[in-house]
């Protein structure tokens, strides 16, 4: 499985609520397109989230967020650096 960064770019702050139904969209999604989600990490002023998936490819992970109406702004392969 590969790693993958998606940016999420929000018009205004990101609410609890908002995510709290993302969330609840996107689940079922991942779970069907084989995707795990690792972490994310959310800008202190709410605006921009970076999430980490774990998936076979970016087409699955694409597919995911779209069957669940998660838009997203960028998204890119990565892997763990450790020094």
């Amino acid at each position: 499985m590969a790693l993958y960064i998606v940016e999420h770019e929000y018009r205004e702050p990101l609410t609890d609520e908002k995510h709290s139904e993302e969330a609840k969209r996107v689940d079922p999604c991942l779970a069907k397109y084989g995707v795990t989600w690792k972490a994310s990490y959310l800008a202190t002023d709410r605006m921009k989230m970076i999430c980490e998936f774990e998936s076979e490819t970016s087409e699955k992970l694409r597919d995911a967020l779209r069957r669940a109406d998660v838009h997203f702004a960028r998204m890119w392969p990565t892997h763990k650096y450790t020094a």
